[in-house]
């Protein structure tokens, strides 16, 4: 609560009124997220917050595609990445031979039949699928996740 009055403009009622929040459901962490959105709307502006929410939604929520390719730009940028053209490929050869998101063919089927691949947020399962780099986030990117947490990005050059 303290930085809440040290870094905002908020009014004491304002303040208060989150401190009782904070109080009784703290699971909601509503005063640091209220923090953040001031703390960012002050540095970056209103624009950035927005963005930022999206960016942060779509990671927890593993649904990228409603991201624009600015906003992959931006939260991606610390994600492990490598560069594709744009030529389709199957998804195996494509995970293996391109960007070395797998260590193996074999591992390649495995990750996709057990439903640990997504591509642009969605579930692949078909080990024959093609991937088209140019078809989503204006041509520039793929994102990949494997299992829960691990994302990739794949630059179309």
């Amino acid at each position: 609560m303290k930085y809440l009055k040290y870094f905002t403009f908020l009014n004491k009622e304002e303040i208060d009124d989150l401190e009782q929040k904070v109080g009784t459901q703290p699971e909601k962490r509503e005063a640091q997220r209220r923090l953040a959105q001031e703390v960012t709307s002050f540095v970056h502006g209103d624009a950035a917050v927005t963005e930022a929410e999206n960016i942060s939604k779509a990671l927890f929520s593993g649904d990228v595609s409603a991201l624009s390719a600015s906003e992959i730009e931006q939260g991606f940028k610390n994600m492990p990445s490598v560069d594709v053209t744009t030529e389709p490929r199957n998804i195996v050869e494509w995970l293996v031979d391109v960007t070395n998101i797998e260590s193996s063919r074999r591992q390649a089927r495995e990750d996709i039949n057990n439903g640990a691949i997504r591509i642009n947020g969605d579930k692949v399962t078909d080990v024959d699928a093609v991937i088209d780099p140019a078809s989503h986030f204006d041509g520039k990117f793929v994102i990949v996740r494997r299992g829960k947490k691990r994302y990739f990005l794949a630059r179309v050059k």
